[in-house]
């Protein structure tokens, strides 16, 4: 990557990502854009999977879906996105399980294939920073952990799976804080699922999340959960197409959308 080059233009993060020029997580990439999880189904699964979405919108928030199938642009949500070249790493599904990962899928696209965008955590992260709470990360290129809870998604049709939450630890002021910017922002992930008792949502070992590194909670602040849109990749592997195609962890499309718009009813 050039280290000349802005992190700070979401087009020019894509420009670098379209060219070869950068492969690695996009965490900690121009703050203030939104960042989705992308998923990628043939048709024949689209919607069903979409009504998934619509059916569990607290932790599968779509943003974005093609106009069309075989389509692979997302003007939705920002200029010339080709989704084929501009996210770091792909995973490549066939039957629910992972076969390979690579840099661009411009040789496994189909004309049948429909691309979902999901918003991530990260935009409600925006959004504690302008509350006045940090976050609990020393590296903004890692993620928070993230645990498969016991609560149950809504199924429909072959999808379904319980809901990956991750954790923030937070004190009392910070967690009455937190409830009020996620009722007056509105922007996805904002409200918490649960805190306190980590068991009560069927998470036995706060020190081994399922994805990402632990964080440490200190003795005057709570674990406080919140749903993720990992809940999708989970499903999606759960019903097992012949091919899906997902974003890489921490490898997400990087948008033109500001997170403050990213306003959900």
């Amino acid at each position: 990557m050039d280290p000349k080059a802005s992190l700070t233009a979401p087009n020019a993060i894509r420009a670098m990502i379209r060219a070869g020029d950068y492969s690695g997580p996009t965490n900690g990439f121009v703050p203030g854009f939104a960042q989705c999880n992308v998923l990628i189904l043939p048709e024949a699964y689209a919607f069903e999977f979409m009504t998934y979405c619509h059916h569990n919108a607290d932790c599968c928030p779509l943003l974005a879906s093609s106009i069309s199938p075989g389509c692979y642009h997302l003007d939705q949500l920002g200029q010339d996105i080709d989704i084929r070249t501009d996210i770091p790493r792909y995973r490549i599904l066939k039957h629910g399980q992972l076969t390979e990962e690579v840099s661009d899928i411009k040789q496994l696209w189909r004309d049948d294939l429909v691309t979902f965008a999901l918003a991530s955590y990260l935009a409600f992260d925006t959004v504690l920073n302008s509350f006045g709470i940090s976050s609990p990360l020393a590296n903004p290129t890692h993620s928070l952990p993230m645990y498969i809870s016991n609560i149950e998604s809504n199924q429909v049709g072959p999808f379904s799976g319980n809901k990956v939450v991750c954790m923030r630890p937070m004190s009392k002021p910070e967690l009455i804080k937190a409830i009020q910017a996620g009722s007056v922002s509105r922007v996805p992930h904002g409200i918490p699922l649960h805190f306190g008792e980590a068991s009560e949502i069927g998470i036995t070992n706060l020190n081994k999340p399922n994805f990402g590194e632990p964080l440490p909670v200190a003795s005057d602040k709570l674990p406080v959960f919140w749903t993720t849109s990992l809940t999708a990749h989970l499903a999606i592997t759960r019903a097992a197409p012949d091919l899906c195609i997902i974003n890489s962890p921490q490898h997400l499309l990087v948008t033109d959308k500001a997170d403050l718009n990213l306003v959900i009813s």
